[in-house]
């Protein structure tokens, strides 16, 4: 009994960590928030910045100057992209690669940086650096960034499926692949981490966006994720631009599959191929992992109790 108690407590503190990993927040160095994540995995958001007043500018700028310790000029940096001052951050990440030259943090915000400027040239040399510094950043997703930087410069042919994600999901109303479930999964992980961080900047209508979007939203259908965050996904991608007669057909193909379930006409989502798969059912664990967390003492005091008892009778 005291071996469940236990395993039982283990697992629970393992899920509130797992729990505590997803509650993101960027801080500067002295534990400034200036960021805080968007807190969905399947739905893309970005994160809010927190703007920061020219006080922590200044602090940070004079730091910088009177120690030259980098830990001061990176913070500085970060507050001017947060304060929406790209050319002054630039130039600050320019300064901190001719300090501390090749590291992937400098590489990545500067391409970055670049890219707010509507520089899509120097962003791409600095985000292919950052990928050779590290290639497994950004969950290995960064391919992805590359692609839209590539797109960006090449102009509006090459902002489709086939040229952003070497793929294609056909034109019919339910969307299909030839890849396998597993890559498809790989693939929407990484396009999920991709729109998450671009939607921190982008708040309007963008081609590429757009196109990201229902990508990703015909990608959640595919792998079976839940119906009414695939519609939520269209309707995503067109606010940011997306139209045509594909947006309605896989919009009102969507959009019949969620009112069949609702009917209960239909308890699966139909997959790629002969694969199904039931739709994703969010339940509050944390909540009952808590309950069953403040049940298990009282239940290993009852049996020790117990035990004692047993053993005053002997």
């Amino acid at each position: 009994m005291i071996r469940v108690v236990c395993l039982a407590a283990a697992l629970f503190f393992s899920f509130t960590y797992s729990f505590a990993c997803m509650q993101g927040m960027r801080m500067l160095s002295d534990g400034t928030v200036i960021a805080r994540e968007n807190q969905s995995l399947t739905i893309p958001g970005g994160s809010v910045l927190v703007h920061q007043n020219e006080k922590v500018l200044l602090r940070l700028d004079s730091l910088w100057k009177a120690k030259k310790d980098i830990t001061y000029l990176t913070d500085y940096a970060l507050v001017l992209v947060v304060n929406g001052k790209y050319e002054e951050a630039k130039n600050s990440y320019l300064e901190l690669e001719k300090a501390k030259p090749d590291q992937y943090t400098t590489a990545s915000n500067l391409g970055t940086v670049y890219e707010l400027l509507g520089d899509n040239k120097n962003a791409l040399t600095w985000i292919q650096k950052a990928v050779q510094l590290n290639p497994a950043s950004h969950d290995s997703s960064e391919w992805l960034h590359i692609r839209i930087l590539e797109a960006k410069i090449g102009g509006n042919k090459f902002m489709n499926t086939n040229f952003l994600l070497h793929t294609d999901f056909g034109r019919d109303s339910m969307p299909a692949s030839e890849l396998s479930k597993t890559e498809l999964q790989h693939l929407r992980k990484a396009l999920f981490y991709q729109l998450n961080e671009r939607l921190t900047f982008i708040h309007s209508e963008d081609k590429i966006v757009a196109q990201l979007l229902f990508d990703l939203a015909d990608l959640s259908l595919l792998t079976g994720m839940n119906i009414y965050q695939v519609n939520d996904l269209y309707s995503m991608a067109k606010k940011y631009g997306y139209a045509g007669p594909l947006w309605e057909r896989r919009y009102t193909n969507a959009k019949q599959l969620s009112q069949k379930i609702n009917r209960g006409q239909a308890a699966e989502i139909p997959l790629h191929g002969a694969e199904a798969h039931t739709p994703e059912v969010n339940f509050p664990w944390a909540i009952i992992l808590s309950i069953c967390f403040l049940i298990f003492p009282v239940l290993a005091f009852l049996y020790l109790k117990g035990r004692l008892n047993s053993h005053k009778e002997d």
